[in-house]
């Protein structure tokens, strides 16, 4: 070969230009604030579901063991000694034998419900306890509990449940304002 040389384009090194970085981030950026608050949305969907699961089996636990041992027994919210009865309905819940609601000892008490953190929960009647009969009846304690997210804003949705005279527990289709 007589000294003749070809000269050949060079390419780039791989990688990305700056411009191509910044658009790129600019990107997952708006895509993640898009789906935050659904992200949001999703956790406190969670935990009301999981509230009324919850509740559900209390309650029909319950129901079940009243009927089964043909005895009165107590669904109550309990206090920090789990020696009474409060009115905090998204605390604790424990199942008594009888119709106690003070001085319950630990003999009496047949199951803890632990509570659920990330919701709040009332009951319209203002009752501190749900008393079952031995046919699994709750007469004169119907009523409605508001599961409601309790790091929610302003808008927030939550649910309700809703406990017949007959002592069963069903959530209502339509979405309550908290």
């Amino acid at each position: 070969m007589n000294g003749c040389h070809i000269d050949t384009p060079t390419t780039p090194e791989g990688g990305f230009t700056l411009l191509e970085l910044l658009i790129t981030l600019l990107l997952v950026g708006i895509i993640a604030a898009w789906g935050l608050p659904n992200f949001q949305a999703l956790g406190q969907r969670t935990a009301q579901t999981s509230e009324i699961n919850r509740f559900q089996s209390a309650f029909s636990l319950a129901r079940n063991t009243a009927i089964s041992q043909r005895r009165q027994l107590t669904l109550c919210p309990a206090d920090e000694d789990r020696k009474a009865c409060t009115d905090d309905w998204g605390g604790e819940l424990m199942i008594v034998q009888g119709d106690k609601t003070d001085s319950i000892v630990a003999e009496d008490v047949l199951r803890i419900v632990p509570a659920q953190q990330g919701t709040t929960v009332s009951y319209s009647r203002g009752w501190s306890r749900i008393r079952y009969s031995s046919l699994g009846y709750t007469s004169g304690y119907n009523g409605s509990f508001a599961i409601c997210s309790s790091s929610g804003g302003e808008g927030v949705q939550g649910r309700k449940l809703v406990l017949s005279q007959l002592g069963r527990l069903r959530v209502d289709e339509a979405p309550i304002d908290c």
